[in-house]
């Protein structure tokens, strides 16, 4: 099957990586155009695949950009997006409403890699892509060797993964300081941000008043010094994904707003 990958960064490049080694045919674009070649470091080898060739149809497309540039890649892309299923792999929650005009499944991953000197760097094993269950999708993964979920509540999978990063995400992001420091220093707030975070999901009909205690469990096992990209890319002085992964929640939260407002 044909697929092409949109944002060839640390999860991007991975999965168009691992895509390639299943036996697809793989393209993949950056912002800088096309994506001849991916040289992978993986927990436990190096290995470099040749990607090809742009062309005109694909069957699935994995958009896997930061969501501050979601609106240019729709644009670039539109004609290659409304003849595929566009899978946006992306963090967050309100940007699906930008996919309404296309052939669209939701999903959300679990993933630790980044990209440093055109290299993607694999840090640890998990790997854990949870997409809407569709027949093309499962056709793509059938034969590799990748931990896929094929959901059929796909809309709590994605809010399972928001709670988690929304709330790591801006806490890191205000406090300059990583995920352990996080919990020593200021579990009281990473308490008191999921909390909100379940009873804004809860308005939106989704329950996760189970997912709490998972949660800081999660936290508490990630490596001490483990930062989202989104206090990465603060640290950079780029551009960050604070609207999409705190203002949403922000305009429904008094305790969130204010976490907002010093990071915008």
């Amino acid at each position: 099957m044909k697929i092409l990958i949109i944002g060839a960064g640390g999860v991007g490049g991975y999965l168009a990586y691992k895509l390639k080694k299943c036996g697809h045919y793989v393209s993949a674009v950056n912002s800088k155009g096309e994506v001849k070649k991916l040289k992978v470091k993986d927990v436990d080898k190096e290995d470099e695949v040749e990607l090809n060739p742009i062309c005109e149809n694909y069957d699935v497309v994995f958009i896997t950009t930061k969501s501050y540039h979601l609106d240019e890649v729709i644009e670039k892309y539109r004609d290659l997006l409304k003849n595929s299923v566009v899978v946006p792999i992306l963090n967050g929650i309100g940007h699906f409403e930008k996919f309404k005009d296309f052939n669209f499944k939701k999903a959300c991953i679990y993933i630790l890699s980044n990209k440093e000197n055109g290299i993607i760097y694999k840090k640890t094993p998990l790997f854990y892509l949870c997409v809407e269950d569709d027949e093309v999708l499962r056709k793509i993964f059938e034969k590799c060797d990748l931990k896929v979920k094929f959901s059929k509540n796909i809309d709590k999978d994605i809010w399972k993964k928001y709670l988690f990063i929304s709330t790591f995400a801006t806490l890191q992001s205000f406090y300059k300081k990583p995920t352990g420091w996080i919990m020593e220093e200021k579990k009281d707030e990473v308490e008191k941000f999921l909390d909100e975070v379940i009873r804004i999901a809860k308005e939106e009909g989704i329950d996760l008043a189970e997912e709490k205690e998972k949660v800081i469990k999660q936290a508490l096992n990630i490596p001490y010094n483990s930062k989202m990209s989104m206090q990465i890319d603060f640290e950079k002085g780029s551009i960050t994904e604070v609207d999409n992964l705190t203002g949403f929640l922000a305009k429904k939260s008094e305790f969130i707003d204010k976490f907002y407002r010093k990071l915008i």
